[in-house]
Parts: C-alpha cells; sequence; structure tokens
C-alpha cells in the first residue's frame, strides 16, 4: 500500500461533538445514534480479490451487526481508493480513486445496509480536460465538487476543481491559478460566499514511495504552499495565502460569528488560522507546532467541534490524534 491512504480516526466519547463536522454545509446534519458507517478501503494484494471495496459496518449497539462487517461491493482493481462524500440529499455517496481517477456512484438510500454501485465514471480526465486524481467530494446544492490533485500533461502539481451533477455528468472545469496551481482540499463558507482551496503535489510524487520521496530533494521542492480564497458564487479565485509546508484537509468554524478555518502543513508540521479581517480580505498564521518537525509527524486530517472548542489533528507518521482547545484560535493549547 502507497503512503496515501484512507485514514478512519475514531473519536473518543467525551468529545461526541465533534461527529459531522467535517461534511459540506449544504447537507442536513444527523443527530442521534446511526446506523451504519461506510469505509471506502484500500485493496490489497492476495487479500480476498485484492480490489478496492465500499465496506459496510454496523454501529447501533445492542444489534447482532454492531462493530461487525455487513456488506462490501468491490469496484474491481487497486485504484487508490482515498476519499469519498455523500451527495446534498444524502442518497448517494461517491467515491474516487487517487490513482486511476475512476469514480464510483453507490446507492446507499435504497438498502443503507447494502449499498450498489449504480454509476462508474472512468471519464473524469477527458471530462475535465486533463484533471487528475480525484480527492475531495463537496457536495452543492445539486452538484458535486471534486478536487484534482494533478494533470495529465506532466502529472505534476497543476491542477483544477471540476463539477459534476447530482446524476454524474460533467458540468464545469475550474484550473487553480498561476501563482497558485495546486490543490487538494475545498471548503465552502456559504455566509461570507468565500471557498478554501488548499495545496499538495502532483501524481508523480504522492504515488511514490514516501522515505523515497523524502530523500528526493528535487522532488520535494514541487509542493503546494498555497490557500486560495474563491468568490464561491463566481467560481473565481480572489485572493493567494502563503503556507509553506503543503496546507491540507481545510475545517471552516460552525459557529454563527466565527469568521474564520484552519488547516494543517504536512511538511512543515505547523497549525495555521485563516481569519476574515475588517477589510474583507483573508491572513493566515501559524499559531502552533504540531509534534515533533524534523520527525515529520505528517499532520494529514483535522476535525473541528459542533462547538468549535475542540480539533482533533490526525498524523499520519506516528499514528497519533492530538487534541487541542481552540476556544481561543489564536493560542490553541494541546490538551492531550
Amino acid at each position: 500500500m502507497r503512503w496515501i491512504a484512507l485514514l478512519l480516526a475514531v473519536v473518543g466519547a467525551a468529545f461526541a461533538h465533534a461527529d459531522e463536522t467535517c461534511l459540506s454545509p449544504y447537507m442536513p446534519k444527523l443527530t442521534g445514534q446511526e446506523d451504519y458507517v461506510y469505509v471506502w478501503t484500500v485493496g490489497i494484494d492476495g487479500l480476498g480479490d485484492g480490489s478496492d471495496k465500499l465496506v459496510t459496518i454496523g454501529t447501533r449497539p445492542d444489534t447482532p451487526t454492531y462493530g461487525k462487517v455487513i456488506s462490501s461491493v468491490s469496484v474491481g482493481g487497486r485504484h487508490e481508493a482515498h476519499h469519498a462524500g455523500f451527495s446534498e440529499d444524502r442518497r448517494t455517496l461517491w467515491a474516487g480513486g487517487l490513482d486511476s481517477s475512476m469514480m464510483w456512484l453507490f446507492d446507499i438510500a435504497s438498502d443503507p445496509a447494502h449499498p450498489k454501485i449504480v454509476k462508474t465514471i472512468a471519464s473524469f480526465v477527458k471530462d475535465s480536460g486533463g484533471v487528475v486524481g480525484t480527492h475531495t467530494f463537496l457536495a452543492l446544492p445539486g452538484r458535486m465538487l471534486i478536487t484534482g490533485l494533478s494533470n495529465d500533461k506532466d502529472m505534476g502539481g497543476r491542477t483544477a476543481l471540476v463539477e459534476y451533477n447530482d446524476a454524474g455528468s460533467y458540468v464545469r472545469t475550474m484550473w487553480l491559478p498561476d501563482d497558485a496551481p495546486y490543490g487538494y482540499d475545498a471548503r465552502v463558507q456559504p455566509r461570507l460566499n468565500r471557498m478554501l482551496t488548499s495545496s499538495f503535489t502532483g501524481h508523480k510524487n504522492y504515488m511514490r514511495d514516501l522515505g523515497e520521496l523524502l530523500g528526493d530533494a528535487a522532488a520535494m521542492k514541487q509542493f503546494g504552499s498555497t490557500a486560495v480564497v474563491w468568490d464561491f458564487h463566481a467560481r473565481k479565485a480572489i485572493q493567494t495565502l502563503q503556507l509553506p509546508g503543503a496546507p491540507l484537509e481545510i475545517r471552516w468554524a460552525l459557529q454563527p460569528r466565527h469568521d474564520y478555518a484552519f488547516t494543517t502543513t504536512a511538511l512543515t508540521s505547523k497549525l495555521w488560522l485563516i481569519e476574515h479581517t475588517d477589510d474583507g480580505t483573508f491572513k493566515a498564521t501559524a499559531v502552533a507546532t504540531i509534534g515533533d518537525p524534523k520527525a515529520i509527524p505528517l499532520p494529514v486530517d483535522i476535525s473541528l467541534s459542533a462547538d468549535d472548542r475542540f480539533l482533533f489533528v490526525d498524523t499520519f507518521n506516528d499514528g497519533t490524534c492530538r487534541v487541542y482547545d481552540v476556544s481561543d484560535p489564536h493560542k490553541p493549547r494541546l490538551v492531550t
């Protein structure tokens, strides 16, 4: 398995309010106990059919299926399963392959315990005009926004955002600006009409062995160091922020008067605050160091509690989940 893989983090009961805060703001939030969790898994040679699969696990306590695999759907082959995302109405789960750039739409409404593939999209690269590496799936009203990581010309970091409608038909491609061509995540704050995108690296880097990549000085210079602020309605990039070291997942604050977001830089191991200023622009400030940067812990995924008090930071290399009290977003405090 290559170093880019699905990371499933389980958060303790003491921080139960962290659930669902990573999803699109256009989706209705669920409350109470959920029945299932869907896990998009990476195929391994010699294990079953060796293919990537969508696995359904029971999550309702006091039932025979609690904590057990209920069903799995193979997509045939290894595509570097990575991210997946619900459609706005939660009836469909979109999943992508980081290597093959293929996408699968699973019907999870007809029989939630046994999802079924209703559409396979193998034309993403052609549809989008050369975008490679399906990453984030962010539900919009009637559409799915997909971030790309690379392109089919040089397999480098120049990339774009791509939209499809809910039926799985291509709508449009929006290339990242020339001064910030790399991409990774995308998150929208509807109240401000602003979208933030972050940046990573191209296919020729992310599909390499991590140890080999870290030892290649030239390749290590080919990582993004920017976040882009967009006018969301116009889908127009309006500001580029400098965040050295590959900023990855973005999480907007959730409370009505909190006009800021967090991200982490994987290579420099920093926690960054991106905040709306009085003049309407945004600024980015490094507010904490995550672990020992020399050990390259690789903070890769973050989740913010619903009250904006706690930030959970998962690190890939040391397998740690760190919890920060971010009640004062300018002065995060490590809790555990």
